[in-house]
């Protein structure tokens, strides 16, 4: 009676998509996201093995919502848009990140962390856009 609100799973394939995104942020990359703003050094093999698994669900998700795949309307189009481009710049993040050899002090990561700011910035301009659009899952 008192317990927590269960989350319900969305039923749309971009809320799914979101739900499934958000939970690998706040269980898988939440600790290494924080490392990198405050430029901690990381841990090659264990976070080599994150990204590593990060970007297979990243690349799946990015399969299930493209213009192959799933059609949709024009507004969601564009929050499908964005929603792939934010995969995108994660992905391309952690490539520079395993390029420098997960030195953070490097100054070809000088502003790595900009780019995990813009990725959560584009989060709360889609969940504005889904909003709009009424979608399950915001």
């Amino acid at each position: 009676m008192f317990g927590r609100k269960k989350v319900e799973r969305p039923k749309s394939t971009l809320g799914v998509v979101l739900f499934e995104y958000d939970k690998l942020l706040n269980f898988e990359l939440k600790d290494i996201i924080k490392s990198i703003s405050l430029k901690k050094k990381l841990s090659p093999g264990r976070t080599g093995k994150i990204f590593n698994n990060v970007s297979l669900k990243l690349n799946s998700f990015i399969n299930n919502i493209s213009k192959e795949k799933f059609k949709t309307d024009y507004r969601s189009d564009k929050a499908r848009d964005l929603i792939i481009d934010m995969f995108n710049t994660i992905m391309e993040s952690f490539k520079k990140i395993k390029a420098e050899n997960f030195d953070l002090q490097s100054p070809a990561l000088e502003n790595i962390y900009s780019k995990f700011e813009y990725v959560l910035s584009q989060r709360e301009i889609i969940r504005k856009k889904l909003k709009d659009v009424e979608s399950d899952y915001v």
